[in-house]
Order: structure tokens, then C-alpha cells, then sequence
């Protein structure tokens, strides 16, 4: 379970109310207002008043993330923790795979005896004496060469340039208590997203 404040603007032009909300990850009204604060709100007698009733000069900003306990599974945890446990997640597995850089190259099939004979592959090394990564179909095989040019193309060097990004973001939001301020921010959170997938949902 997981609990998120909305403050509503509550300014009257005649027959008319301000439409305009801000959703939150407080988990009571008064955190709710401190990040309406931060955000350009204003509370006065008891009522709220969003950033442009209120004659702020304060950008409004979207939070995207509710407050939640599975960090993996939850996609409305704050999103700094999000992007957090995406990178940790990411680095490890970084860290675990081969090293050095990956490649598939349709003219180098493998040739010696064994499982891997007559097979597209991903491999590591020189050409002269791969390392094999993966096999993923038969020689010339169209979706077997593409599934392995993709995977050559993502190798360990890609997934720590992709943690860098992730770590980027996370120092961003995080200074921002969980606000999510640009589209490119979103786009890594989107990433974390992805990555913290569950089996399930892939």
C-alpha cells in the first residue's frame, strides 16, 4: 500500500474554481504543502493556492513519484530511489558479465566442434580465439544475426555509460526531494523503470 497528498487550488473567480493540482509524495497534508511551497504554492486561512494564483515567479514542477515499499516492484516509489536501485541493480550485473568489448561479426563463424557449431554468436577477444557470450541461432539465420548484433551492440562498456546516466538523474532528483523537473530526467526515470521490470512484465 501506498499514500500520496493532492493539493487542490482553491481559488473562486466568480462561478469559477482554479483547476490546478499538485500531486504529491507527502505522506501527510502538511509534507503535501511543503512541497507545494517548494513548488510555488501558498497556504493562507486554512485554504491552497497554486503557483499562478499565488503571483509566484516559481516554475511549477511535476512529481512523478508516490511513496511505496518494494523498490523493484513499485513504480511509484520516489523516483530518486527509483534511479538509485536502477543503477545499483545495473552496475552489478555490469560488473558480472565479460569484459572488454563485444562483437558479432557474420563472417567470423565458429568453427570448431561442439555445441556452438554452425551458430550466430556474440563473442569477446580476438578473432583468432573468441570467447563466446551467447549463441542465438543458427548460422545466417535473419532474427539469430539480429538478436546477436543487438546484444554485441549493448556490452558492459554501454551499461556503465547507461549507470552514469542513471547516477546523473538521481543526483539531480534527489536534490530536487523526488521532483522530476525535465523531460530528459524523465527519460532516465523512464530507464529505471525498465530496468527494475519484474520478470513478469518483460
Amino acid at each position: 500500500m501506498s499514500t500520496s497528498v493532492t493539493l487542490h487550488c482553491n481559488t473562486t473567480r466568480g462561478f469559477s474554481t482554479c483547476a490546478a493540482s499538485l500531486l504529491t509524495d507527502g505522506l501527510t497534508v502538511e509534507e503535501a504543502r511543503q512541497i507545494g511551497a517548494v513548488n510555488g504554492w501558498r497556504h493562507a486561512n486554512g485554504r491552497d493556492y497554486c503557483a499562478a494564483c499565488s503571483g509566484s515567479s516559481v516554475k511549477p514542477r511535476l512529481v512523478v513519484a508516490v511513496n511505496g515499499h518494494d523498490l523493484a516492484a513499485d513504480t511509484r516509489v520516489r523516483a530518486d530511489l527509483r534511479l538509485q536501485t536502477a543503477e545499483t541493480t545495473l552496475l552489478a550485473l555490469v560488473n558480472g558479465a565479460s569484459g572488454g568489448r563485444w562483437w558479432h561479426t557474420p563472417e567470423h563463424l565458429w568453427s570448431n566442434p561442439g555445441e556452438r557449431f554452425g551458430k550466430e554468436f556474440v563473442a569477446v577477444g580476438p578473432t583468432s580465439r573468441p570467447k563466446v557470450i551467447a549463441a542465438t541461432g543458427l548460422t545466417g539465420d535473419p532474427q539469430g544475426m539480429a538478436d546477436a548484433a543487438y546484444i554485441a551492440c549493448v556490452d558492459p562498456d554501454v551499461g556503465r555509460a547507461v549507470t552514469a546516466v542513471l547516477h546523473e538523474a538521481f543526483e539531480s532528483v534527489n536534490q530536487e526531494h523526488g521532483l522530476v523537473e525535465d523531460s530528459l530526467t524523465q527519460a532516465a526515470v523512464d530507464l529505471a523503470d525498465v530496468l527494475l521490470r519484474e520478470e513478469g512484465e518483460r
